[in-house]
């Protein structure tokens, strides 16, 4: 550790001459705080409330396929374009949440940030749930939308900050393993219930997190950045642990945090800020990889499965059924992502999933075209809707998963509402274009032509991230800022022995 360091690391533990620590005024010592459960269960429980907003997330996504055929369905017979908005509308509020979402979680904290808005997302389904007219479900999709895109950059940031580093990417994954939940459990109920009562029960997935959050410690790099110390060290170890190598980390990131504050007084701007390296390299890397992720079409066959399914399977017979077992095989690729990061790191699955979501799509494309010209008479179900199911798990193995995983690992502190907030306001935009378009590509270039479309765009994305994509599996936060701060691994070494197994 270097010497500009060590002034600060003597306010938080001073040596004595047996070797032991004693307690400066600032703050408590390590001892003091208790430590009965273990810090991975801590760790759980308190990301499991981020995990059911997430829940309403991936439901807000899901629910126009359902929504939208009851309406249809029933007495009011509604126009196409009214009908494009009731889907849409959702997506283009994300953006608007994005907005907000980094200057409320630098403002009010991580927590409460998250808290404020699950009142807001309750809000958004009561509406739908209660609503009389169809002005009152275009409303209450705007706030559950709004909602999805506050969240965005806003949960992965918090898991990632409370989480250790071996835990990590586990706990970033449930982030999306539960959206792709709520996505399926939207479905279900839709299918089996009013779209009125559906929603009703969506909303209870944000009651349960605020119910799991108002009891959870706030952030503690979030405190620490905020020269609140006292509260950093007891919230570091009710989530982290004792452990030496938690301790040592615990040092490090006060006395960074200390430093910074030191230097505000020359960084005034925003000019400077996004001048640093660890601002705009994983600022463009994170861009790329959003957009990547919604090229891919992954969002677009969430959203228009029941019609996807119908074209694929050749009649309208069992495309709800078809629809319910994609929902259950993305989330069973999404289990097999969490499994899979415990072993391997984030970029050697990004770089598989990516190669394999190419080729799954490729052939897709060249199957329908070949159908379309008569070369194969009768579109076989088993083979189009295996290339569907291949496609389907796999981009769920990394593409789709990995960068809201690393959206919350690459931003430094001090400018990770920032990055994390540009860098999902751009998939939110990437978003809404791929789900508005979607149709006048379907009707314009076939489905083979905007699978092949997709194909092309996925391969190009994955070849910038071979090149760009740093890793990132058993680092600490501050590993990864300073990695990118000076271009050198070999400088970071100094953090080596802050990362568990």
């Amino acid at each position: 550790m270097d010497r500009a360091t060590a002034p600060e690391l003597e306010k938080i533990i001073v040596n004595d001459n047996d070797g032991g620590t004693k307690e400066t005024p600032k703050h408590k010592a390590y001892s003091e705080v208790s430590s009965s459960n273990t810090p991975f269960w801590r760790q759980a429980f308190i990301a499991s409330g981020s995990f059911m907003l997430s829940f309403s997330a991936g439901a807000t996504a899901g629910i126009s396929a359902i929504l939208i055929p009851q309406l249809q369905s029933g007495h009011n017979k509604y126009s196409t374009e009214m009908v494009s908005w009731l889907a849409a509308i959702a997506s283009l509020a994300l953006v608007f949440g994005n907005m907000i979402s980094g200057y409320l979680m630098e403002k009010l904290g991580r927590r409460s940030s998250q808290i404020l808005l699950s009142v807001f997302y309750i809000a958004g389904w009561t509406i739908i749930g209660f609503a009389g007219h169809i002005n009152l479900i275009l409303l209450g999709r705007f706030i559950t939308g709004f909602c999805q895109g506050w969240l965005g950059p806003l949960g992965p940031v918090f898991v990632g900050e409370i989480s250790s580093p071996a835990y990590r990417g586990l706990f970033l994954a449930g982030l999306s393993l539960s959206i792709a939940s709520g996505v399926f459990m939207s479905h279900l109920f839709g299918t089996y219930l009013h779209w009125s009562h559906a929603s009703l029960l969506c909303g209870a997935f944000p009651l349960l997190g605020c119910i799991i959050l108002y009891f959870a410690p706030e952030s503690p790099a979030w405190l620490a950045s905020k020269n609140q110390i006292e509260r950093c060290v007891k919230s570091f170890q009710w989530y982290r642990g004792n452990s030496p190598a938690m301790k040592l980390e615990l040092e490090k990131m006060i006395a960074d945090q200390t430093k910074k504050k030191e230097e505000k007084s020359k960084i005034k701007t925003l000019t400077e800020n996004i001048k640093k390296p660890e601002f705009w390299k994983p600022l463009c890397i994170m861009i790329v990889f959003f957009i990547v992720t919604q090229l891919s079409g992954i969002n677009v066959i969430c959203a228009y499965t029941t019609d996807i399914m119908e074209v694929l399977i050749g009649t309208d017979k069992n495309k709800y059924a078809a629809m319910l077992a994609t929902d259950i095989l993305r989330v069973i690729a999404l289990i097999t992502a969490c499994i899979a990061l415990r072993k391997v790191g984030r970029r050697p699955l990004a770089i598989f999933s990516g190669v394999f979501t190419t080729v799954a799509l490729i052939c897709l494309a060249i199957y329908l075209y070949l159908v379309k010209l008569r070369v194969i008479r009768h579109i076989s179900p088993f083979v189009s809707l295996g290339l569907m199911a291949i496609y389907v798990f796999v981009s769920n193995l990394g593409i789709s998963l990995l960068p809201w995983n690393m959206v919350g690992e690459l931003f430094a502190t001090e400018t990770k509402g920032l990055g994390s907030g540009i860098s999902v306001m751009m998939t939110s935009v990437s978003y809404f274009a791929t789900i508005k378009t979607a149709p006048a590509m379907f009707q314009g270039l076939g489905h083979h032509g905007t699978y092949l479309f997709y194909g092309t765009s996925t391969l190009l994305g994955t070849i910038f991230l071979y090149f760009y994509l740093p890793e990132t599996r058993n680092k600490t936060l501050l590993q990864i800022a300073e990695e990118f701060r000076y271009s050198d691994k070999s400088k970071s070494k100094e953090l080596s022995n802050l990362t568990t197994a």
